[in-house]
């Protein structure tokens, strides 16, 4: 028995805006640096689920891969699927990176984007 979950109506009451830089995971290693290449930025408006909220209400998803465990920083819930691990996504001035992708296409029009923010030496997140 197979069944579908339009998620359009979540997309769209809980949508907010977010940034996603493409192809900026190129860059190039500059003096012992990371420089990360230019990227096509995209302005979407989907829901972005943060993860660093303590309290009744926070969203925290745990993945249980081979015993170990990852708490994400972010989750953004999409209806594109063409983006790779490590497209940098723009939050409210905050940047994330995608570190982990779950396809929901068979059974929904939604892509779960796992994100991870990191900060540079700098002190800058990225």
């Amino acid at each position: 028995m197979s069944f579908y979950i339009d998620m359009t109506s979540v997309l769209d009451t809980f949508k907010t805006e977010i940034k996603v830089i493409s192809g900026s995971s190129n860059g190039e290693w500059v003096d012992g640096q990371w420089q990360e290449a230019e990227g096509q930025e995209t302005t979407y408006y989907e829901p972005f689920v943060p993860n660093d909220l303590v309290g009744q209400y926070s969203f925290m998803n745990i993945m249980r891969d081979v015993g170990d465990f990852t708490q994400y920083n972010a989750i953004w819930l999409s209806k594109h699927s063409d983006y790779p691990i490590n497209t940098i996504v723009e939050h409210k001035g905050k940047r994330y990176r995608v570190c982990n992708i779950q396809d929901l296409s068979d059974y929904s029009n939604v892509t779960m984007y796992y994100l991870q923010s990191e900060e540079g030496q700098d002190g800058n997140k990225l």
